[in-house]
């Protein structure tokens, strides 16, 4: 049932990413819905479902946009490993957590497809400027997007028994 909802709640949140806009205020920032999908198992599962769900929120990332397959599925595993090696130290559970996580990863995430677009040649003429407010639209919309689909995804594992209880 675990993989279930892993794959159900991807797929929701990539449809839901592909149907909003990109924010033009914000950098053509998207909310980061399939960010915060692969943060809940980040904070909340052990390392196999930790990397299932991120490349599986990578590969659907870039099929729903101009990056080739593979860039955000490297993005994705790197935030992720990331902030489940340091679970353990934060308070996983509380929703402070999940915004300045948010915050960060956010940003994070945009800096590491910059670098690698970049540095893959498929991404010159952009410049530094347009990342740094994109990253900033990004955190931003992380900021209340991540808490929202990590409380989402938790009463849905939740009401289905893959948790035992539920967390403040």
């Amino acid at each position: 049932m675990n993989r279930l909802v892993l794959w159900v709640s991807m797929f929701f949140c990539a449809m839901i990413q592909a149907i909003l806009p990109a924010w033009s205020e914000l950098g053509q920032a998207k909310p980061p819905l399939l960010l915060g999908a692969v943060l809940y198992y980040a904070l909340s599962r052990d390392d196999l479902q930790v990397v299932e769900s991120a490349v599986l929120a990578g590969l659907l990332q870039d099929s729903l946009g101009p990056i080739p397959h593979g860039f955000s599925v490297l993005a994705f595993v790197i935030v992720a490993l990331l902030v489940n090696r340091y679970r353990e130290r934060v308070f996983g559970d509380h929703w402070f957590t999940h915004v300045m996580i948010g915050i960060g990863s956010s940003a994070l995430v945009c800096f590491i497809l910059y670098l690698l677009l970049v540095g893959g040649g498929l991404r010159t003429g952009v410049g530094f400027a347009f990342v740094l407010s994109k990253a900033l639209g990004m955190s931003l919309l992380g900021m209340v997007i991540i808490p929202l689909v990590y409380k989402i995804i938790e009463s849905l594992d939740f009401h289905l028994g893959n948790v035992s209880r539920r967390r403040a």
